[in-house]
């Protein structure tokens, strides 16, 4: 058997173990989940440090369930099936879903969404974790300016018609070393990050051959774009 065979058969028992954990692992967090839920519902009843507290603890396990939600899409295997799905729509969601976030580090998501785009083919929940993913990223960016922008628009590719969509962020940016590393498996510059947002994020998006990259300048900020090619049926 040849290294790269072993190597093979190390990845696909990982790849089983990992999705065992996260089964193991989310039954009992969905039980504490639904606890702390009913606690929320009371928490004006209780003492302000035990309210806060409770917060703490709803904070942690969201941070849990986003981990867990991460290795499990990073562990299967996706189905390739597509609808026609218009990005602006995809984008008001994730847009609508992030702007709490958004505003507890006092940031407003700014969006700038070409009417009339066509549509392309994807899965709109694979497409809505992408752009949720990219989201979330640009908020925890540290950003120095009270918007992070979301943009999308149409445009000639090098001959070819492509839509654009790319949050852009006024935060610390990505170190010139780093930038190589920054969709590796498990690479990550937060005390808290996975690793596996942007790894996740390029792999759906290749499954339907469209296309993540960057632009980023350190301590002044990046900017992250996706491209969908219209000259082609994205299978």
């Amino acid at each position: 058997m040849s290294n790269s065979d072993i190597l093979n058969n190390k990845l696909q028992l990982l790849g089983k173990l990992s999705a065992s954990l996260v089964h193991e692992i989310r039954n009992p967090l969905f039980a504490l989940k639904l606890n702390l839920d009913y606690l929320t519902n009371i928490r004006s009843q209780v003492s302000e440090d035990a309210a806060e507290s409770i917060r703490s603890c709803e904070e942690a396990t969201d941070r849990l369930m986003f981990i867990i939600q991460n290795f499990s899409d990073f562990t299967k295997n996706h189905s390739l099936e597509t609808e026609l799905c218009c990005i602006n729509d995809v984008t008001k969601v994730a847009v609508n879903i992030m702007q709490s976030n958004a505003s507890k580090v006092n940031l407003y998501i700014q969006t700038d969404l070409q009417p009339n785009l066509p549509a392309v083919y994807f899965q709109k929940d694979k497409l809505l974790q992408v752009f949720l993913n990219l989201i979330t990223n640009a908020i925890e960016a540290e950003n120095t300016n009270d918007k992070i922008f979301v943009r999308s628009y149409l445009k000639n590719n090098n001959g070819k018609k492509v839509i654009f969509w790319e949050v852009e962020d006024y935060g610390i940016g990505i170190k010139t070393e780093d930038k190589e590393k920054i969709f590796d498996d498990f690479y990550t510059s937060k005390k808290q990050g996975t690793g596996l947002g942007l790894s996740v994020c390029k792999k759906l998006l290749s499954e339907y051959n469209a296309e993540l990259d960057f632009e980023s300048h350190y301590k002044k900020g990046s900017k992250f774009f996706i491209k969908f090619n219209l000259n082609e049926k994205l299978l």
